[in-house]
């Protein structure tokens, strides 16, 4: 966001940006039915220029805006969610995280996760990511992949005193094919015709702890959901058997503590999101925004609240928070991750 902060967002961006959805947009048709989902606090260079894309591939978008959300993962309106519900894909172009909104997921919607974008994200950082970019992600996701089928305990520790032991036994899939699979993001499926969704910027690799299972320390050190921006202080998460038993730290945990208080409910407190880590090398450093930061190669989303995959830990919400520079060891001796290089 230096950018951003230092010269705004002038409308000549445009220029760039429509060559920054080529991309994303590459397998657009003009019978697909696209849905744009936006808010009125995003930035309307973002979702201007995503219209403009997808009209340059001949489709014919629908732009639905609603008032910014509450809080993340609050539903959109009954009349947003109607017309996502009929869509071939929403562009989830928002700026509170949207995806595990209860109301899009019993809707079906396929979702295109693009949630806090920024012009900046899409044409200096991880959102440049070309098609061999975005192999070469999945071929790292494959590899990390292949040694959490096998294994059966997680510890993540960090500079700033992370210490976290679980239990990633009895995934519902296998990792390595789901997150190393050799297809790129928004492809078309080859047996219906339709096209597929995906996450942009591209890049990470979760796991999700058993739930009960975890214990010790998470330290967020970067930024989460919620206060944004870069922080000055880190967050450190006290986990006993899977929950959340203190949060404690400076101003920005006074903050976390009370958004949780204010909008959770008691499987917010519990570890049941994505313990993933990032490949997009792309993605810079210090943007103290989530869109970007949790891809950025060697670093870690951890999050709270509402499962991924598991389908067992049920929030209002979740909640992610980023580790800057993670150790992740499975199993005691195989070493995934040192100080966020990437070892396998």
């Amino acid at each position: 966001m230096a950018m951003a902060e230092r010269y705004g967002s002038p409308e000549t961006q445009i220029i760039r940006l429509m060559k920054a959805w080529q991309y994303p947009f590459r397998n657009v048709e003009p019978q697909d039915k696209l849905v744009v989902l936006t808010d009125d606090a995003m930035d309307p260079m973002v979702w201007q220029s995503a219209m403009a894309g997808i009209r340059e591939r001949g489709a014919d978008p629908t732009l639905v805006m609603i008032p910014r959300r509450a809080y993340h993962d609050a539903d959109p309106t009954s009349m947003a969610l109607a017309a996502a519900a009929e869509a071939d894909g929403t562009l989830l172009l928002t700026t509170t995280m949207m995806v595990e909104s209860h109301a899009l997921r019993a809707a079906h919607v396929r979702s295109w996760l693009m949630e806090e974008l920024t012009v900046e994200v899409l044409l200096e950082g991880g959102g440049r990511a070309t098609g061999d970019d975005c192999l070469e992600m999945q071929d790292i996701q494959r590899r990390i992949g292949e040694i959490y089928d096998q294994g059966k305990m997680l510890r993540v520790t960090s500079k700033f005193g992370m210490d976290f032991l679980c239990d990633i036994t009895d995934m519902p899939y296998s990792n390595a094919q789901r997150w190393g699979r050799p297809v790129e993001p928004f492809s078309r499926n080859p047996e219906t015709g339709k096209i597929g969704g995906g996450t942009w910027p591209h890049g990470e690799i979760h796991i999700e702890a058993k739930p009960d299972t975890g214990n010790g320390t998470v330290v967020w050190d970067t930024t989460a959901h919620y206060p944004p921006g870069v922080w000055k202080n880190p967050v450190q998460l006290t986990v006993k058997n899977g929950t959340i038993t203190a949060i404690e730290g400076g101003a920005e945990a006074d903050q976390v503590r009370m958004y949780l208080q204010k909008h959770g409910d008691e499987n917010s407190w519990r570890i049941g999101g994505e313990i993933a880590i990032g490949t997009n090398k792309l993605a810079m450093p210090n943007l103290g925004l989530m869109r970007s930061e949790k891809k950025r190669y060697g670093a870690m989303h951890f999050g709270i609240g509402q499962g991924a995959d598991r389908g067992i830990v049920n929030s209002i919400f979740r909640m992610e928070g980023i580790i800057d520079r993670p150790t992740v060891v499975v199993d005691d001796d195989i070493v995934v991750c040192e100080e966020g290089r990437i070892l396998v």
